[in-house]
């Protein structure tokens, strides 16, 4: 008697496990209920000239809003959250060619694994602006394989233009699906999938949202159900539980992110002051290649503590002094040992060294 009580009391406890995880799924915001069938609401946001318009799906004109208008931002928050109520809605956003800076540069090819933090930091060097007021992003359009060097193309928007947008998306409960800058004129070189938003990671997603919708659904369902204390009891255990343990390694993983971030901002520090100070490695070595005779060889290259050396072989190390000396980036040109032949070969061995001059001095 006692086994099949306990059997039947087990096998209750899994139906309201079942039925708990139904209802609860259907009580979640749109964007968190994936049910099998559900259609999406798409509204298409075009930006020309600092003007938007917000088309649904079937290209009716929802809002058109001018750039002198201030409240734009409630104005794009209403609109989101009365769309969003019908179903899950997906965003795409189209931006006219004119409201985008595109360039090409030439990086070198060792770059390429943090291309994002490199161009980032040399932003005000390729373009008119400064980091911290951009979106932007980047597209590798060639390879020079023989020259160790990458084409990348650079794709910038003011945040001014985008933020209204942002800031509607972050309060709403939205999903961003895709941004493409168009090109009217020749649409064949519009662009596609631009990711302007990377630093904005996470922005459809309402975590604090999705948490008090839990609990809520979770509170009203148990209390519906009129299950007995044992299994309200059962229930909450466990899930608590696994919530506590849950809770512990994200407590765990955002100290350590905490730590890493303290010590990368003490690294970009120091790196701002070294770029304030001397000019960027990659202009001192875009000039020495410049400047250097085709009978040069540099075979060696160091730069620590404000000083350049320089070793190789050359035709005429003599001449060197004062080619090095006409990029006007380094002082106390001087050779760092006696010139030497190269073996059997019509070449001198050269050793040269030289101070960087310092950007804050005149």
């Amino acid at each position: 008697m006692e086994v099949t009580i306990l059997s039947s009391i087990t096998h209750s406890v899994k139906e309201l496990f079942v039925w708990w995880a139904e209802g609860l799924s259907l009580l979640l915001p749109g964007d968190r209920n994936k049910s099998i069938g559900r259609s999406k609401n798409f509204l298409f946001i075009k930006i020309d000239r600092s003007e938007l318009q917000i088309l649904n799906s079937h290209n009716e004109l929802l809002l058109h809003i001018e750039p002198a208008i201030e409240n734009t931002n409630d104005l794009l928050e209403e609109l989101f959250s009365r769309e969003a109520s019908k179903e899950n809605l997906a965003l795409n956003v189209h931006i006219n060619k004119s409201e985008v800076l595109t360039r090409q540069i030439s990086l070198p090819a060792n770059t390429e694994e943090n291309l994002y933090e490199v161009i980032q930091y040399e932003m005000d060097r390729y373009t008119p602006f400064d980091k911290e007021d951009v979106y932007f992003d980047y597209r590798i359009v060639e390879r020079y394989n023989d020259k160790r060097l990458i084409k990348v193309l650079l794709i910038v928007i003011k945040k001014e233009i985008l933020n209204a947008v942002v800031a509607a998306i972050e309060n709403s409960n939205v999903h961003l699906q895709s941004i493409d800058i168009i090109n009217s004129e020749d649409p064949d070189q519009s662009l596609r999938g631009v990711n302007l938003l990377r630093a904005k990671a996470g922005i459809n997603r309402n975590n604090s949202s999705s948490i008090k919708w839990l609990a809520t659904a979770a509170v009203g369902l148990l209390i519906l159900a009129g299950v007995t204390p044992f299994a309200i009891n059962y229930v909450h255990i466990k899930r608590l539980s696994s919530e506590l343990e849950s809770l512990e390694q994200t407590v765990q993983k955002v100290k350590t992110l905490q730590s890493e971030y303290t010590k990368m901002q003490d690294q970009v520090g120091y790196l701002v002051d070294i770029k304030k100070d001397n000019p960027s490695i990659i202009e001192m070595l875009n000039l020495l290649t410049q400047v250097m005779p085709d009978h040069t060889h540099v075979q060696r290259l160091s730069i620590e503590d404000g000083l350049i050396a320089i070793q190789g072989l050359s035709a005429s190390a003599s001449e060197l002094i004062p080619v090095i000396d006409q990029t006007g980036i380094f002082n106390d040109i001087r050779f760092a040992a006696p010139v030497t032949q190269s073996g059997g070969e019509d070449l001198e061995r050269y050793s040269i060294t030289a101070q960087i001059k310092s950007k804050t001095k005149t």
